[in-house]
């Protein structure tokens, strides 16, 4: 059985803001195994930075706050550790792989100089040693003649190359669970093919586990052994990435895979859209999030939360009334089309 790196149970974060509190993630669950690969997905706005931010506390707290909830990582309470402690935990047990690495690389300091320091930090090696490493890891990136390039500045890279640092510097600890926050945004086809097979091959050689940030399904179809569905800062899915694909019970996953291009299809058939807009946090509706623009919403949808129902035996879970045994059929619903 696979070590247990990450388990996050019944997670609420809540920002002030001067309109209010803004319930940006309401009892959020999951875990994640070693070796493992899980996507979370959702349209901007859903919670899914926030959740993976939380994992490490990098939001600042004020205005961010945990008001409930539990973060097991690697046998640490996060929750509950101070900032020393998470300085130590943060590297060593788990690294990040931002959107964009210009805005979390130093413009003043040359590459290979960052990943020494973060090589330094977590491990007892001589500086020496430590530029042999920074070296080392910009070359198991694919970094072309990494010597040389250890020596620039993050403007002289592409935005392929700096997303490779990116990585170099977030493996160079030997993380037991590396996040990846969208980490293909504003590249392109194959340099998004690229970095995805990258952390396929670190996973595969480390063992690692990763949590993927994505909107883009065809990245998950890719990579993810598990795949968890976020709205309105709720998991909403959870499950294999073939029970989400092809055994998907929730509507608002049903939108998701329906807005999808279908190359593939015979068919002439319009482009799905998801009409309105996500509910505001800062006034979360009483029932179901996703009531307000789904075709098969029931009265019930708008006044209570539904329950998580267990589908196809333990694994994959949905939040949906449509699952309750004593649901209504679709003619006695009144169903949109």
């Amino acid at each position: 059985m696979a070590e247990r790196i990450l388990t996050v149970n019944d997670l609420h974060v809540s920002f002030d803001t001067y309109a209010g509190e803004v319930q940006a993630v309401r009892g959020v669950s999951f875990h994640v195994d070693a070796g493992e690969v899980l996507a979370v997905v959702g349209e901007s706005g859903c919670g899914k930075s926030v959740t993976a931010q939380t994992i490490m506390k990098l939001n600042p707290m004020p205005p961010a706050r945990i008001t409930h909830g539990e973060i097991d990582l690697a046998g640490h309470d996060i929750v509950s550790a101070s900032e020393r402690q998470m300085q130590s935990i943060r590297g060593k047990e788990v690294a990040m792989i931002f959107q964009d690495p210009m805005t979390c690389m130093n413009p003043t300091k040359q590459v290979g100089k960052q990943v020494v320091e973060s090589v330094r930090l977590h491990a007892k090696v001589s500086r020496t040693e430590a530029k042999q490493q920074a070296v080392d890891y910009l070359n198991e990136v694919h970094i072309p003649n990494p010597r040389e390039r250890a020596r620039q500045y993050p403007h002289e890279y592409s935005g392929g190359m700096r997303q490779r640092a990116m990585i170099a510097m977030a493996l160079s600890c030997k993380p037991k669970l590396l996040i990846a926050d969208e980490p293909t945004t504003a590249l392109d086809v194959t340099i998004q093919a690229q970095i995805m097979q990258l952390l396929v091959e670190r996973k595969n050689q480390m063992n690692t586990a990763i949590i993927l940030i994505t909107h883009d399904l065809g990245v998950v179809a890719g990579i993810a052994d598990r795949v968890a569905v976020m709205y309105a800062g709720k998991i909403v899915e959870s499950g294999t990435v073939r029970e989400i694909f092809y055994e998907h019970r929730h509507p608002y996953t049903e939108a998701l895979l329906r807005s999808l291009p279908q190359v593939d299809s015979t068919k002439r058939e319009p482009l799905m859209s998801i009409p309105g807009t996500p509910p505001d946090l800062l006034d979360p509706p009483k029932g179901c999030g996703f009531s307000a623009r789904c075709r098969h919403c029931m009265q019930l949808c708008k006044e209570e939360q539904p329950p998580q129902f267990t589908l196809n035996g333990e694994g994959h879970y949905a939040s949906c009334w449509l699952l309750h045994p004593d649901c209504p059929s679709a003619a006695e619903r009144g169903d949109r089309s």
